[in-house]
């Protein structure tokens, strides 16, 4: 029987481009949720028509699925989505960011290491050209990553396009303007990553070795299967990492405080400088 997926909250482009994507991989998709914070009222009814879906639900208890992917614009709902399906029983696959509070995401990376199946991020850690640059077992030195956007929202692509280069790791983060959007990471492997936000990027990443300067410049959209492939079609997902959205917030905190490097340990369970309400609010859904 295949395994059962919802979505819940239709904010972005990100439901309708997985529709036929999951269908591909063999997925049923058993039902939508949407609570309103960005599209009109009956959104969901007219979606889930016109993708064939069977069920519109209107409160998570219940939820007639094996795994709810957790799609909307609002990090902070999201975090409490999560811990009501994971506490009923029902897997989830988080969409970045996974939280924006310090200690809500220290409490996923708990409940995933306790063994919940809780998976998800930023699809840039299942990239394909990085894990393959990663697989060649090169050393690094320096890696340049950028895109555009919020400095979180979008941020947290740039940070995973580093990890899936280079892996889990990062020690510290290093503010170098008052923004949060320029800066430095520290990596164990001994690398050091510098991180540029700027309007009108695109996603990049450029990685300096003792031997050769590499070029990425990957599409956004051809992660899609393979990030929904890796956390729904098996049944040992990615395991979940924080740590982009970890290093985010560790520079925002050096930005806020003169600039000093700040290590992700050494941040308040309370601490969220990003308002995941008013950015949600702010959001202009696409056609």
């Amino acid at each position: 029987m295949p395994r059962r997926v919802a979505l819940v909250e239709l904010d972005t482009s990100h439901p309708a481009a997985f529709v036929p994507l999951l269908r591909e991989l063999g997925l049923e998709i058993s039902a939508v949720l949407d609570s309103g914070a960005v599209r009109p009222q009956g959104y969901a009814d007219e979606f889930a028509e016109q993708h064939g879906i069977p069920a519109v639900a209107t409160t998570l208890d219940g939820l007639p699925a094996d795994s709810a992917m957790l799609l909307g614009c609002d990090w902070d709902q999201r975090y409490q989505q999560a811990c009501t399906l994971l506490d009923a029983g029902t897997a989830v696959v988080l969409d970045k960011p996974v939280a924006g509070r310090v200690g809500d995401l220290r409490d996923l990376a708990a409940r995933a290491a306790a063994g919940q199946p809780v998976s998800g991020g930023s699809s840039f850690r299942c990239l394909p050209e990085a894990l393959a640059w990663r697989e060649r077992g090169e050393t690094a030195s320096l890696v340049l990553v950028g895109c555009a956007g919020h400095p979180f929202y979008y941020g947290v692509h740039a940070v995973s396009f580093a990890e899936a280069l280079l892996g889990p790791g990062f020690t510290a983060a290093r503010a170098l303007d008052e923004s949060s959007r320029r800066g430095l990471l520290r990596h164990a492997s001994g690398a050091e990553v510098l991180v540029d936000l700027q309007d009108g990027y695109p996603y990049f990443a450029t990685v300096a070795t003792s031997s050769s300067v590499e070029h990425l410049r990957p599409d956004p959209v051809g992660v899609y299967r393979p990030f929904l492939a890796a956390h729904l079609q098996h049944d040992n997902p990615p395991y979940l990492s924080v740590e982009p959205e970890l290093m985010l917030l560790a520079l925002a905190h050096s930005a806020a405080t003169g600039g000093g490097w700040v290590e992700p340990d050494e941040l308040p369970d309370d601490y969220s400088p990003w308002d995941a309400a008013a950015y949600t609010a702010a959001y202009t859904p696409p056609a």
